[in-house]
């Protein structure tokens, strides 16, 4: 597809390691986001030699990291420390401060999104959707992440009207039938909750029929 024009319009495919927008994930027709499940590793007997630590406080948008001081082989050393309960892992910390790293090969996984742009042809700039909350990290060739893209992708092309791009697409035929036409299974932790999402439900992830949708107990 990204050798020829067989695509009814144009598709950005955007990757990124976390939720910070580093890669336009917000704004892609596909989006390959990396997403983390566990709290920062704290480096403490480096962390005030690279890190300045006002800075590291003021990063997390919970307020979850405090300053603190540590003693490590007799010698105070000024450090911080991570509320775990109020940590949602978006990695703005260690965007911050390389001294706590967030990655962890059991931990990590990856979410898919699609349907955003920036271009406002046809229609407005879109944000992307949350279509894959989690996928299990597979390296090196990640072979169910590459499934789903390359079924979303094959559905748009066949399905999808000429010049329309992927967002445009799912939100004429409606969500509910973009899940049931890639075959994607839609869970609880699918539900969007943009709060201009009430302007139309056949927009939103707010299904009022279909039988696509999972029951979770």
């Amino acid at each position: 597809y990204f050798q020829s024009h067989k695509l009814p319009a144009q598709v950005r495919v955007a990757l990124a390691c976390c939720l910070n927008m580093c890669g336009a994930v917000h704004c892609s027709d596909i989006a390959i986001l990396g997403i983390h499940r566990k709290p920062p590793l704290i480096e403490d007997d480096r962390l005030e030699y690279v890190c300045e630590i006002p800075l590291v406080v003021a990063a997390c948008p919970l307020g979850a990291i405090k300053p603190a001081t540590v003693e490590i082989d007799g010698k105070k050393k000024k450090t911080v420390r991570v509320n775990e309960k109020r940590c949602m892992f978006c990695g703005n910390c260690y965007t911050m401060c390389p001294a706590m790293p967030l990655a962890d090969g059991e931990g990590d996984g990856i979410a898919i999104l699609v349907g955003g742009k920036i271009s406002n042809r046809v229609s407005p700039p879109k944000f992307s959707k949350l279509v894959i909350p989690y996928i299990p990290n597979e390296p090196p060739r990640w072979e169910t992440t590459v499934k789903w893209v390359r079924k979303i992708l094959e559905t748009y092309a066949q399905h999808a009207r000429k010049y329309e791009r992927l967002g445009e697409w799912a939100e004429r035929i409606g969500w509910e039938r973009f899940f049931e036409l890639c075959e994607i299974p839609f869970t609880d932790k699918t539900m969007d909750d943009y709060r201009l999402a009430y302007d139309t439900y056949r927009t939103s992830m707010h299904f009022k029929f279909t039988s696509h949708v999972q029951i979770v107990e």
